[in-house]
């Protein structure tokens, strides 16, 4: 059976690099793995260029979109391709908001449950964002100013119950805990971090205690082979918890627009042009890819244009691998309006 191999934790934790290491050890040990990107993740760039440099060894797939009931019969239809592919591992980076019981679930469904079997689920946490909420007094209180940290990617308040929740949810599933940038930190820090790690679990109402032995802490120099035996061999946990939802209806969302064509003209100030507009609505973030040479000739070296744009900041860099789709993240989005801006796309979920 396909072992499959869950890596969770907060867009901006250091998922993706260290899942980009884990596949290469997995790869260098003559493993044929598929990856499956989730949601906000599927625009990587590096990703796509693992994928071009380990040829057949990995297979990458991306699930974006649609509705709760789409998205899933997406992320199946891919888990058993690769099952019938008889791929040795698939590892699964899924967005920063994701129900882990749901995945597990689905593992269990035919044919899912003939085809693949749970390997390792590792949570990759943030050591320094952690440190700081440790620090704030109250080490599971938010701050007086939570209200004005809001996470772009998840619509989350950082400094919320909800953060805490959905960071909590996450270990009681995992089997290892990898601590990412954490070079600078002391023991003391570190100690402090597995506190507040545990106070979160405990705010859920679950008993597992992290301890010592069931976190790894990532070092300057990487990952050794003794850490991807440690992980290799770390399973998974199963500790009960009270469940509730976290995001309700109308907060932040996602927009996506497929084989989008930019118009004539400066694409930096196209952006700008979008954030400014009110009636776009609230817009924290548009990133993608477009083809930079539409005409497809061949006469430009790098095809695609990498998008990664804020209301303060807009970066642009040509790129020799990409995908034909730009999506838009932040609140009552007006998907026709932002469309407009674009010289066409095709949009699998237009009316």
């Amino acid at each position: 059976m396909t072992q499959v191999d869950l890596i969770t934790g907060f867009l901006g934790a250091g998922k993706t690099t260290f899942l980009l290491d884990y596949a290469k050890e997995l790869a260098s040990r003559g493993e044929r793995i598929g990856i499956i990107e989730n949601d906000y993740g599927a625009i990587n760039v590096d990703l796509l260029l693992l994928h071009r440099e380990l040829g057949d060894r990995c297979r990458l797939e991306m699930v974006i979109g649609g509705d709760p009931d789409c998205h899933r019969r997406r992320l199946k239809t891919k888990l058993i391709a690769m099952g019938v592919d008889r791929y040795d591992r698939v590892l699964v980076e899924p967005s920063g908001i994701f129900d882990v019981d749901e995945f597990l679930d689905l593992l269990y469904e035919e044919p899912l449950e003939r085809l693949m079997s749970l390997g390792n689920v590792i949570a990759v946490v943030d050591a320094e964002a952690a440190l700081t909420q440790a620090g704030q007094g109250d080490r599971i209180a938010p701050t007086a100013d939570a209200s004005d940290k809001v996470d772009v990617e998840t619509g989350l308040h950082r400094d919320s119950a909800e953060t805490r929740y959905v960071l909590a949810e996450e270990l009681t599933k995992a089997g290892c805990v990898v601590f990412s940038k954490a070079e600078s930190l002391s023991g003391k820090d570190l100690s402090l971090v597995t506190e507040y790690l545990n106070a979160c679990l405990e705010e859920i109402g679950c008993r597992r205690k992290l301890t010592d032995a069931e976190i790894l802490r990532k070092k300057a120099e990487g990952l050794m082979a003794e850490d991807f035996d440690r992980l290799l061999a770390a399973g998974s946990r199963d500790y009960a918890y009270v469940k509730r939802t976290v995001l309700s209806e109308g907060e932040f969302r996602s927009v996506f627009f497929f084989h989008p064509v930019l118009p004539e003209g400066a694409p930096s100030e196209l952006l700008r042009r979008i954030f400014e507009d009110p009636l776009c609505g609230k817009l924290a973030r548009i990133k993608g890819f477009t083809l930079s040479d539409p005409s497809g000739d061949g006469t430009k070296e790098a095809p695609w244009l990498e998008i990664n744009a804020t209301r303060e900041k807009v970066e642009l860099r040509p790129s020799p691998v990409g995908q034909p789709v730009i999506i838009a993240i932040g609140e009552n989005l007006d998907e026709s309006r932002i469309g407009s801006y674009w010289a066409s796309y095709e949009n699998e979920y237009r009316g």
